[in-house]
């Protein structure tokens, strides 16, 4: 890359609070870039951004008018507006919502207007990829994915937008079912009831974006192995044939074996390798942003991994002590950054509904008949 890498993070974040009992603690952020830090994962050339909160303009090219009115009278502690998806259990309001959601697409604007610079860059607050245009939805009020998607497809470029949550990136789907401008590729855990529901394998895109859409359904349980083939089959494949203006990742990292909301059973393996391979196979501008994970401890381990290998830097085996300090409070018995043994399944088994499922996706994308 032409220009350094860039950390998107603010020590701001830290003045949110989603609520004592709920799953998203936004402590991850600053447990984050506390590990990332220590590691010394931030120092030149690595640069670091200050987010700054998106205008109510930029918040128009995706969110309804009155919607964004809703969601400024939860900022204030208004009653409940469950018509709009605020004051629920997944979605609660809170003081600063408005302005932390708008931090949230600003960081991911911004960071994505950097990497077309040429540099790759990592907004950790970013990735709120359920949010609709007119209602929260799974913890998401304002969705910076959409946003910087359809800035970046305003100015004729095109993405490969490839998501890792546990989660499917249903809104995502929802805004770019019909182009072929923003390829969106996502692995989720799905059986048709998981959240959100959406994301089955016929779920192929519409008119011209049909084949542009590609959704891959993991069953619970599904290991490090069988994720490693499947990423192997279609992601550099796609990229080489595709070959976009910008590489869009979003990271959510709660398909960890040890996630509380989730059943599926990954390793730090299989994240380590999969940034590993993008690291080395990659060279264009990269935005990520973080997403769901909700144990975090493994969320600052296994997103301090992956920025190692964006900024491709080495990092000891051990977490500092400082860390490990805060991760054994947490319930982390530690004390490597990886877990062990690193790696689950048995080498070289896929099981064949995964193989049949890849199989029906390169069938019906364009970009990788024959």
């Amino acid at each position: 890359m032409k220009n350094p890498p860039l950390l998107i993070y603010t020590p701001r974040y830290a003045q949110f609070d989603y609520g004592r009992d709920h799953p998203l603690r936004l402590y991850r952020l600053e447990l984050t870039y506390k590990l990332m830090k220590d590691l010394d994962l931030l120092s030149p050339p690595v640069g670091i951004g200050e987010p700054q909160e998106a205008t109510e303009e930029t918040l128009l090219t995706f969110h309804d008018p009155d919607y964004l009115d809703a969601l400024k009278k939860a900022d204030q502690g208004g009653p409940a507006q469950t018509g709009y998806g605020l004051g629920t259990k997944d979605n609660p309001s809170f003081s600063g919502v408005y302005s932390f959601s708008r931090l949230v697409v600003g960081g991911t604007l911004q960071g994505t207007l950097r990497a077309l610079e040429g540099r790759r860059v990592f907004h950790i607050g970013g990735g709120m990829h359920h949010a609709r245009p007119g209602r929260a939805e799974g913890f998401c009020y304002l969705n910076d994915v959409v946003i910087a998607l359809k800035e970046l497809e305003k100015r004729g470029l095109k993405v490969l937008y490839f998501d890792i949550d546990a989660h499917h990136c249903d809104a995502v789907q929802e805004a770019f079912y019909f182009s072929p401008n923003v390829l969106v590729v996502s692995f989720h855990q799905y059986d048709g009831e998981f959240y959100p529901g959406t994301g089955a394998l016929e779920e192929i895109g519409e008119g011209e974006g049909k084949g542009y859409n590609l959704n891959l359904p993991l069953d619970r349980y599904t290991e490090d192995e069988t994720l490693w083939w499947a990423y192997q089959e279609l992601i550099p494949p796609l990229l080489e044939a595709f070959q976009p203006d910008l590489l869009f990742t979003q990271l959510g990292v709660d398909g960890h074996k040890d996630d509380p909301l989730t059943t599926l059973f990954l390793t730090t393996g299989f994240y380590e390798r999969f940034a590993q391979d993008l690291a080395s196979r990659w060279h264009g501008p990269w935005m990520a942003v973080g997403g769901g994970g909700y144990d975090i401890v493994n969320v600052a381990r296994i997103w301090t991994l992956i920025w190692a290998h964006m900024v491709g830097r080495e990092i000891p085996a051990e977490l500092p002590p400082s860390f490990l300090r805060i991760a054994i409070m947490e319930g982390y018995d530690g004390p490597l950054v990886h877990d062990l043994p690193g790696w689950t399944g048995t080498p070289g088994h896929v099981p064949p509904k995964t193989k049949e499922r890849v199989r029906f996706l390169m069938d019906h994308c364009p970009l990788l008949k024959g």
